[in-house]
Formats: C-alpha cells, structure tokens, sequence
C-alpha cells in the first residue's frame, strides 16, 4: 500500500489502476452558494477571501481579475481565480477582452504554481452538474505533486507517435479533422474550434491553436485572445442551442518539465455536463454519449450564427481586410 501526504488529506495509490486517488475529507467543509447569503467573492464589506496571490488592477472595485489561496484545497498550490467583480458575469456574455483576461490570470497563475508541482491543472466549473459550489465566476489552478494515470497515457501515446511517425499526433488528428470538416464549429487562421472524433461526452469541443506549441502558459498573448474570442463566442451557441448547461473546462497542456517537449500542443478542454454517467462507464472506463459529433458540431455551427460576425471582424485576418478569415468548414 503506497501512501503520499497531501494538504489536508492523503494520496492513496490504485495499484489495479495505476493511478492515484485523493483523500480530502477537509473539502467536505468548503462553502455552497444559499439564497440570501453573501458571498465571499463579491467585493465589498462581505468580502471574505485569503489574502491574494495576485491581481490585474482596473475598474471601479480596483481590479478586474484577482487570485486568492483555496481555503478547502486539493494541494498546498491550489488557488481560485476570481474572473470578475460582477456576481453575474460569465464567459459566455463577457467581452473578448474579459475572456482574454481570464486566460492571461490561468497563465499567470500556471507559471507560478508550476515550481514544485509534477502537473499544474487549470480547470473551470460552472453549474451544478459541473461541481459547482459557489455561483461567482470563478476557476481553479492546482499545481499536483504526481502526474494522473490519463496525463501518463497521453504523454506515452504523443511521444510514441512523434517516434514512429516524426509527426505530433495533434498535428495529424488536427488535419484528419479539417480534411473531414463535418466536425468543425469555427476555424480561422489563429484557431480551430471542433468536436472530437471519438469525444467522452455529448457536445464536447476542443479549442485548438493553429501554432502548436506545448505549453499554455507560454502561448502569446494574440494567441490567448484568439483562443478566448473563439470560446466566448462557442459557449454563446452553446446557451443558445442547450440553455446554458453545466460544463466543465480544462486546460490542457505540457506537464512540469515537458513544456519544450516537441511531440506535444496544448488545447482547450470543453465538455458539457447532460448526460449522467453510468454502470457501463463506471465498470469500463469507457465513455457513452448519445450524441454524434458531427450531429453536435452542425448543431453548435448553426448557432454560432448571430457571434460569428463578431468572430470575423476581430480575426487578426480581418484586420488586415482579408474578407475570406473566420470562414467555417
């Protein structure tokens, strides 16, 4: 029996799985959003954080995205990013700039939490299916002492194919799926913003930069813009198409000491919360959705309708007056 001390709880490793799992009974204590109950988040007499870790200073409460130590944390490296001063704000009606902002505080946050940590995970929730506990924007950056089962298989399957074939396996899946092109949301020169081949949930869709690189937290910042205008405008259609459903975000990206690793590129993560999982998944492993990706990718397209103007007015193409940027497949 192998065991890791871990903050607030413990690190138990499944030898039948390979893979470790986290005790952290003191998360049982960590606060849900109640009608009537102020929030901690909000800024105000009511607010009621740690001292914070970092803040991008502007706007009328002094900043416009803050980052505080979690008081009920997986790790001693566990921080929320609070994404805006407004309760109701959100990814899916906030600006591009906001979204941009956003992704800037991940990175910042990614590359401070990374010294130390095997594996630094970015993550958002939002709603309740989603694990949600309190309503205020918010994500989470948590740096991890050991790398998951998953990032271990995806890292030995990337490396493997960069051998055999001299090719990223991002790069090929990339252009098997704009080849196809019935699984494409949007595309435009910076981003492609698809459903999986083989997704593990309805209506889940990656968000991929054309560039390639490994690491997130050194992406430019044309490139994060891009990447957010691409999100803000597919969470949108998303609302708009399933009436704004629980999701789950993820960052996904080069592990501590992969970041210039040449068989890997970083994306983003987005998969709804409809469907709940069951027997077979749970005895398996292997995910079910009722949805075909195509199916989910037309769905997603068409209502990506009424954003997509915005989409192409501020592809940095279309700043320089190319008529044909943003065009779907």
């Amino acid at each position: 029996m192998t065991t890791r001390s871990w903050h607030g709880g413990e690190l138990r490793w499944n030898a039948e799985t390979g893979g470790w799992t986290v005790l952290a009974p003191g998360r049982r204590a960590r606060p849900h959003s109640a009608a009537g109950a102020a929030c901690p988040f909000c800024p105000g007499a009511d607010q009621d954080t740690p001292p914070e870790t970092w803040r991008l200073p502007g706007g009328e409460a002094g900043w416009r995205v803050r980052a505080v130590p979690n008081r009920y944390a997986l790790s001693d490296r566990h921080e929320i990013v609070i994404e805006s001063p407004r309760h109701d704000w959100d990814l899916a009606t906030g600006t591009d700039d906001e979204v941009a902002d956003v992704l800037g505080a991940w990175q910042h946050r990614h590359r401070a939490l990374r010294p130390a940590a095997a594996q630094v995970v970015v993550f958002r929730n939002h709603g309740d299916a989603a694990g949600i506990s309190l309503a205020h924007p918010h994500s989470q950056v948590a740096g991890l002492p050991v790398l998951s089962a998953a990032t271990r298989r995806e890292l030995d399957a990337a490396r493997a194919h960069h051998r055999d074939h001299g090719r990223r396996l991002a790069d090929d899946l990339l252009e098997a799926t704009l080849s196809d092109g019935k699984r494409i949301v949007y595309t435009d020169e910076d981003v492609v913003a698809c459903t999986p081949f083989a997704p593990i949930a309805a209506y889940e869709v990656r968000f991929v930069p054309r560039a390639g690189r490994p690491d997130f937290a050194a992406a430019p910042a044309e490139e994060v813009h891009a990447i957010a205008r691409c999100l803000r405008a597919v969470l949108a259609a998303m609302r708009a198409e399933l009436g704004d459903p629980a999701y789950n975000i993820v960052v996904r990206t080069a592990p501590a000491g992969f970041e210039t690793a040449p068989f890997l590129a970083w994306s983003l993560q987005l998969v709804p919360r409809l469907e709940i999982p069951a027997g077979l998944e749970l005895a398996t492993g292997v995910p079910v959705t009722t949805v075909t990706p195509e199916h989910a990718a037309a769905r997603l397209r068409t209502a990506l309708g009424p954003h997509l103007q915005g989409l192409r007015r501020t592809s940095s193409t279309a700043r320089r007056g190319d008529a044909g940027s943003g065009a779907m497949l």
